[in-house]
């Protein structure tokens, strides 16, 4: 369940209206020619989080529906595309003092 959150990018508490805006974005950056494949992730993740009562459905069974959990912590760790960036030389030394 945390996997279709994760690829649409919304947070755990997002309602309806926020979840079928991330699915429009994630839709025109990732058409179907483009990118067959995510666009399937992204279409399958809409439509098993797209309304409260999937979302609660969800909630209540999907943890019946896993049988492979290696598979399971595989396509999380998929899910999101990891995002660059470069850190600011403070935040190394603050990094630094902690270790």
């Amino acid at each position: 369940m945390l996997t279709h959150y994760l690829v649409l990018g919304v947070d755990l508490d997002a309602d309806d209206e926020e979840i079928r805006r991330q699915y429009l974005r994630q839709v025109k950056r990732y058409s179907p020619e483009k990118n067959p494949e995510q666009f399937r992730k992204i279409t399958d993740a809409y439509e098993a989080i797209k309304d409260r009562q999937s979302r609660v459905r969800g909630q209540i069974f999907g943890p019946l529906e896993v049988k492979d959990y290696e598979g399971a912590i595989e396509s999380l760790a998929r899910a999101r595309e990891p995002k660059r960036r470069c850190p600011a030389l403070s935040e190394l030394f603050e990094v630094e003092k902690t270790v």
